[in-house]
């Protein structure tokens, strides 16, 4: 289980970059005619396989056992991923090849429908689709979400009737993660208006380990991965405070949204697909419709822990360093934190600026968050009280979107002057602040408690 690679697979291993990257051009599409690829036109799967057979396609990246032994860091990494857990399973199973032929027809043609949420159905009396569909190497299955937990090796058979698998989380609120966050790197590194935060300003070198794992698993996101979103903060929060997580769930959402991403993304999971298809009997790297060399993993080891920048050496040996230049010491979790609620004005959110460079150096200081209890409305309206100053970036775009207008106006009334065309009939000028009309404010009372429901909704 340790090392999933089969008999005559090679292992690289490439350290982490850092720092900004120019995203790659979208690799030549070698793929078209290919036999696995075929889907009947005007299909789902015909037009997400024609965009995603242009993609490029990740390398999972997996824990390196060795060099967490090295930096004495094993016994805090098993508290988080016990042996023979999901967790553990997840990351050992990234260390698996992965064929570019089979990804794309299995993510191009995945569909999933969760257990217990309502789908629609053709016709009445027509039977419900299946919870995961999909088609691998020319074939096409269908099975419940247990199964595919199963098959993908994220569960065992026996664990699908515990609370191991019964239990796991689904989502967590979005108020808790990023106070989870803020436990971990602070509520004032959190960008809210983007609902993510740098993975450079969380404080412990283990989690920003652990997330870069995800970031390429079970949350890929190719080159982002230097960012947190709230996605991330969800495993990673499961993951740290040891609750069930729905693994399989989660492999499911990422495959089902797999046809979503940029054209200049990457697609991962990869592993996993491989993993599946071997549930079934198939030897990819004995096929002879599988074209392209297969995408080997990597482990994230020494390399790339130098080139995260997180470890030191010491006289002791190489250590996990904190932002002083000293040996990290692990800091307790709490076991209960408070949520963070977005600020309810967009004006009160304070620029989050990028982390400095860590050369063993303190990190500068933050700008405190807003003052005030933070507010949650569920139906924000926009604009201050009747009277009350707009904030200057807003009047500054009013103003200009008013020059554009006036702009307009007199340039088409010129034209028409030019070409002996009678000039447009603008709208009367209204006064400032004038008030509509008393059969324009009160509307029907049916509308008002349509109003009201939606604010209940």
């Amino acid at each position: 289980m340790e090392d999933d690679l089969m008999p005559g697979d090679d292992i690289h291993i490439e350290p982490v970059q850092q720092g900004p990257r120019r995203r790659q051009r979208p690799p030549v599409d070698t793929l078209q005619g290919h036999p696995y690829l075929e889907f009947p036109d005007g299909t789902d799967a015909a037009r997400h396989c024609q965009k995603l057979r242009r993609m490029h396609v990740g390398s999972h990246a997996s824990i390196d056992w060795d060099a967490m032994e090295e930096i004495a860091e094993t016994p805090r990494v098993r508290r988080f991923i016990p042996i023979d857990s999901p967790w553990h399973r997840l990351f050992v199973l990234a260390h698996t090849p992965t064929y570019r032929e089979l990804l794309v027809e299995f993510i191009s043609s995945f569909t999933f429908h969760p257990p217990g949420e309502p789908v629609p159905i053709p016709y009445p009396g027509a039977p419900p689709p299946p919870e995961v569909s999909f088609r691998l190497a020319g074939v096409q299955r269908s099975m419940t979400l247990a199964e595919f937990a199963v098959r993908s090796g994220l569960y065992m058979q026996e664990e699908i009737e515990t609370e191991i698998y019964t239990a796991g989380l689904v989502v967590v609120e979005k108020p808790t993660l990023v106070g989870f966050w803020q436990v971990i790197a602070g509520a004032d590194h959190w960008e809210h208006d983007k609902s993510k935060g740098r993975v450079s300003f969380v404080s412990d070198p283990l989690y920003r380990y652990l997330h870069h794992l995800l970031a390429t698993s079970i949350s890929a996101r190719g080159y982002s991965r230097e960012w947190c979103t709230t996605t991330d903060l969800f495993f990673l929060y499961c993951l740290l405070y040891r609750r069930p997580c729905a693994l399989a769930h989660g492999l499911a959402q990422y495959f089902a949204s797999g046809h979503h991403r940029q054209e200049r993304g990457f697609l991962y999971g990869g592993a996993y697909v491989t993993v599946i298809a071997r549930s079934f009997g198939l030897v990819p790297h004995q096929d002879p419709h599988l074209r392209t060399p297969a995408i080997m993993p990597t482990r994230m080891g020494m390399p790339s822990l130098w080139g995260m920048r997180v470890i030191k050496r010491f006289p002791v040996g190489p250590r996990f360093k904190n932002h002083e230049g000293g040996v990290w010491r692990e800091e307790d979790l709490p076991e209960h934190f408070e949520d963070v609620h977005p600020p309810a004005d967009p004006a009160d959110v304070v620029p989050v600026e990028d982390p400095p460079e860590d050369l063993d150096g303190a990190a500068g200081p933050q700008p405190p968050p807003p003052a005030g209890a933070p507010q949650f409305p569920r139906h924000a309206i926009r604009g201050g009280a009747p009277g009350a100053a707009l904030h200057p970036d807003v009047l500054a775009r009013l103003d200009r979107l008013d020059d554009l207008v006036g702009w307009l106006v007199r340039a088409e009334q010129d034209r028409r002057e030019r070409e002996g065309l009678p000039p447009i009939p603008l709208p009367p000028v209204r006064a400032p602040h004038q008030q509509q009309q008393p059969q324009q404010q009160h509307q029907p009372q049916q509308q008002h408690q349509d109003s009201d429901s939606d604010l209940d909704a």
